[in-house]
Parts: C-alpha cells; sequence; structure tokens
C-alpha cells in the first residue's frame, strides 16, 4: 500500500491510490506512480543512491487549492499492514510538471548533496572512519551505521587532489575497498560487499521470471602502479583509481573487486504481498528455480532495486550464486 503524504500550502494531505482506513484516513488520489529505483554507482561497490520518478494525483485532490501548487514537501512511504509498520521510500521535494483536466503530474526529488571536501585534505584512516567523516559533513547526514561493514575496516590513505562532491568521494573510496553507502533519512549505512546486510529473505518459490547471467569476464584489473589477473586469460582490462599507497593493500582491494564482477548475477521479479519487508540494497536474497532444466538454488544480494510500488512488485538484481538443489 502506498502512503502519500503531500504539503499542500502547509496542510498535510493523506493520499494513496485506494481508500484506507489507517491511523490516519488515506484519500483515493494517486493515479499513477513511475518507479523509484536503487543502483549502484559501480557493480565492484560505491554509492547506492534513490533515483526518482514522477506520480500523478487526481485533480479533485487539489479543488481548495486551485492551481495546484508549483512544490510541496512528500513523503512516500510503503506498508504492507499498518501505517506504523510502514516503510519510508522517499523524503523530499515534488515540483508541477503539468496538469490536466484528468490528472495533475509532479516530478520527485530526493535531497542534494552538494557538501563539498576541500583540496590537499589528507586521510589516513580505517575506512569506517574515513567515510564516516566524509559523509557526516553532509547537512542531510547525522551518523553512519557500519554495522555491515567490514569486521576489519581496511586502511585508507589518501589526498585529495582539487574540491570533490562529498558523496562522490565516498562512493569511490567505498567502492575501491568493495562497500557500498546508501542512505535513508538522515542514515548513511555502509555495507560490504562480501556481507549480507541483515537476515536474508528467503523467497522459496514466491517469485516471478528469474533470469541468470554473467558480465564479460575481468582478465586484469590495474590501479596505479600496482596490476591483478583473474583466472581467466581473456577478458576485459579495468583500470580503478587507488585509494592506498601500499602494494599488498591495493592487491587487495583489486583481488576483491576481480571476485565481485566475475560472480554469476541473476535478476528476479517480486511480488510485495509475499514480503514481510521492502528489501534493503545488499540484502542477500534466495529462491528455488524449478523452471529450470534441473532444480536450482540461487542467491543474490540486492545492488539494482526497482521498486513498482503502484504495481506492487519489485525488480532486483545482483551478483550472487547458483547450485543444483540438494
Amino acid at each position: 500500500m502506498i502512503l502519500v503524504t503531500f504539503d499542500l500550502n502547509g496542510t498535510p494531505q493523506y493520499w494513496s491510490k485506494e481508500y484506507l482506513a489507517l491511523t490516519h484516513k488515506w484519500k483515493q488520489m494517486v493515479k499513477s506512480f513511475g518507479t523509484l529505483q536503487r543502483v549502484i554507482e559501480t557493480d565492484y561497490g560505491g554509492y547506492c543512491p534513490l533515483k526518482t520518478g514522477e506520480m500523478e494525483f487526481k485533480p479533485s485532490g487539489f479543488s481548495a487549492d486551485w492551481p495546484p501548487p508549483v512544490s510541496g514537501a512528500i513523503e512516500i512511504k510503503h506498508t504492507l499492514t499498518t501505517e506504523a509498520a510502514a516503510n519510508s521510500m522517499l523524503i523530499g521535494m515534488a515540483h508541477i510538471s503539468k496538469y490536466t483536466k484528468k490528472g495533475v503530474f509532479y516530478n520527485l526529488y530526493g535531497p542534494d548533496y552538494d557538501e563539498e571536501i576541500a583540496d590537499a585534505t589528507a586521510y589516513n584512516d580505517t575506512l569506517n572512519n574515513v567515510i564516516t567523516a566524509i559523509l557526516t559533513s553532509i547537512a542531510e547526514i547525522n551518523s553512519v551505521d557500519t554495522t555491515y561493514a567490514r569486521t576489519v575496516s581496511p586502511n585508507v590513505t589518501y589526498t585529495v587532489s582539487g574540491d570533490q562532491l562529498a558523496i562522490d568521494l565516498a562512493s569511490a573510496i567505498a567502492a575501491f575497498y568493495s562497500h557500498m553507502p546508501y542512505i535513508i533519512g538522515d542514515t548513511a549505512y555502509l555495507i560490504d560487499m562480501k556481507k549480507d546486510n541483515g537476515t536474508p529473505i528467503a523467497l522459496g518459490y514466491k517469485y516471478m521470471s528469474p533470469a541468470y547471467s554473467r558480465f564479460k569476464p575481468v582478465a586484469i584489473a590495474r590501479s596505479g602502479d600496482f596490476s591483478r589477473t583473474s583466472a581467466y586469460t581473456y577478458g576485459k582490462e579495468i583500470s580503478i583509481t587507488q585509494y592506498h599507497t601500499t602494494e599488498a593493500n591495493v592487491n587487495t582491494a583489486l583481488d576483491d573487486i576481480i571476485a565481485t564482477l566475475n560472480m554469476p548475477r541473476a535478476t528476479v521479479t517480486i511480488p510485495l504481498r509475499d514480503l514481510s519487508a521492502i528489501p534493503l540494497p545488499g540484502q542477500k536474497i534466495t529462491w528455488t528455480d524449478d523452471k529450470l532444466v534441473q532444480d536450482t538454488d540461487a542467491w543474490i544480494r540486492a545492488r539494482i532495486l526497482k521498486y513498482k510500488l503502484f504495481d506492487e512488485y519489485i525488480e532486483v538484481e545482483g551478483e550472487g550464486g547458483m547450485s543444483l538443489t540438494s
């Protein structure tokens, strides 16, 4: 169930795609809603931002505020049960794009993380501490949760060259060390690409249209003066900015990147009615596919999430593993 709180000239409106009698009375005003997406910056790590879309409302919702306001604060939640259990999907602004006699359309915008890290800023600390320092320099972020970061946080040794956006710098450093940050509200979460983010979701047979794939293999990964090779003598060569000066540290980072990029991948579509909560970036998802030549157990960690909330399903893609069902 979609729950939209939209501020119209200082008065919150409680709207949904259907009438709902929860803690608040949610009026049936949402006509359509584009896909919300979280897409990881690189396939081996980095920031996983929320990408927004467009929402259409019934014109009757603006009868006391006509013509429709140019903009307003908006929060979009989704719940499978109660209002108290709703997951916050977006807190931001809605800006009008067009309206007709049939519908009023607003583009949705999340926070704008525009703070910069100054030229010549030097870091020599653990990844957890460096990412926390960078991200909490952003006004909208109050804390960084490192619960599912690497158990022994790797060291970062790097001096910034030229002013850089804090969110971009944090993304690049995290990616080098195979970590994935994402942000919900005023909290950032730093997730090790080699760990599960929280409790895995076991789908069993409750899924739709899984597809299995692999990237073109990585044969060589380079970073500065260092390079590492994979088990493949063919494939592509990649080049990555290094965030350490010691060969052993760089080699470990490159090995992790190669391993992630050369893992099998899958995409699976999940009806929201079959979930107890919305999947998070980095969360492990497992299922058994009995439609293949042989029954196959599969799992992925979520790296690309397409929330089709209006249609009540979610498409998830990531790297993982597949094996014959035992």
